[in-house]
C-alpha cells in the first residue's frame, strides 16, 4: 500500500499540491489526470523525494519514507519516469537498464545485464539491446526508461506522461505494457496521463486534481459522470 496523508507542497507563496490524501493497493494501476498545471508532476516529486512535501507523510506499507532522499525512496520500492525521457544518451541501451539494476538491488554487472536484457525483452527493445542510446526515437525512449524502472524491482512505478508523443499504436502497446507490468511483475502503476481515452480505458480507478486539489477519486465511469471533473478538466479544457 502507497498512502499519502494531508501532502501539501508550495513554493514560496504558491500552494502547487493541497492537501492530497490518496491510498493505492497492490496490483493496481492508478490513473492521475488534470488540467495543466494541476500539480501532478509535483506530486510525483513530492512522492519521490524530488521536492520533499512541506506538509502530510507518504508511507509504503509500513515504512515512511516522507523526507527520504530519492535513492532512498527508490530502493524502497517505489521507480518513476519523467515526461522527458532522462537517459544516458552515450551509453548503450542494454548498459541504461542495467544501471538500474545495479542501483536497485546492488546486483554484480553480470547479473545486472542479464536482468537488462530480461526487461529489454519484455518491453520490446531486445534487438535494440546494443545500439546507442542516443539512435533511439522518443518512444523507444520513453519504454527504455520505463525498462530501467522497472529493473530496480519496485513495488509501485510512477509513470508521468509516457504516452505524449506516440502514435495511437504505440499507444496501445504502451497501454498493454502497464498491464502487464501489473498481471506478470505485481506492480502497481501510478500514471499521469494527458490522453484521457488511454487512460480511461487502462487503469482500475482515477484521482482528478484541481489547482493542486484532489477532486475526485474513483472508477473511470465516476470520473466521467462527476460534474465537478466534466467543469474543470474533461468538459474542453485542454491539459
Amino acid at each position: 500500500m502507497l498512502r499519502a496523508t494531508s501532502v501539501s507542497k508550495s513554493f514560496g507563496g504558491l500552494v502547487a499540491v493541497d492537501d492530497v490524501t490518496f491510498e493505492i493497493g497492490d496490483e493496481e494501476i492508478v490513473g492521475l489526470i488534470g488540467p495543466n498545471g494541476a500539480g501532478k508532476t509535483t506530486l510525483f516529486n513530492a512522492i519521490t523525494g524530488v521536492h520533499p512535501p512541506t506538509e502530510g507523510t507518504i508511507v509504503l506499507d509500513e515504512t515512511e519514507l516522507t523526507g527520504s532522499k530519492p535513492h532512498e525512496i527508490a530502493r524502497a520500492g517505489v521507480a518513476r519516469t519523467f515526461q522527458t525521457a532522462r537517459t544516458f544518451d552515450e551509453a548503450t541501451v542494454i548498459e541504461n537498464v542495467a544501471i538500474g539494476a545495479v542501483f536497485g538491488t546492488g546486483d554484480s554487472k553480470a547479473r545486472a545485464e542479464t536482468r537488462a536484457y530480461e526487461l529489454l525483452e519484455f518491453i520490446g527493445l531486445d534487438e535494440q539491446a546494443h545500439d546507442p542510446v542516443g539512435e533511439l526515437n522518443i518512444a523507444d525512449r520513453k519504454l527504455l526508461e520505463l525498462a530501467r524502472a522497472l529493473a530496480t524491482e519496485p513495488a509501485f512505478v510512477l509513470v508521468d506522461e509516457i504516452g505524449s508523443g506516440l502514435t495511437p499504436t504505440e499507444l496501445e502497446t504502451l497501454t498493454e505494457t502497464l498491464e502487464r507490468i501489473r498481471s506478470e511483475h505485481g506492480i502497481s502503476v501510478f500514471w499521469i496521463e494527458h490522453i484521457v481515452d488511454a487512460i480511461m480505458g487502462a487503469t482500475d480507478r482515477i484521482i482528478v486534481l484541481n489547482q493542486g486539489a484532489k477532486i475526485a477519486d474513483g472508477t473511470p465511469a465516476e470520473v466521467q459522470s462527476d460534474k465537478q471533473v466534466a467543469e474543470a478538466y474533461l468538459g474542453g479544457v485542454e491539459v
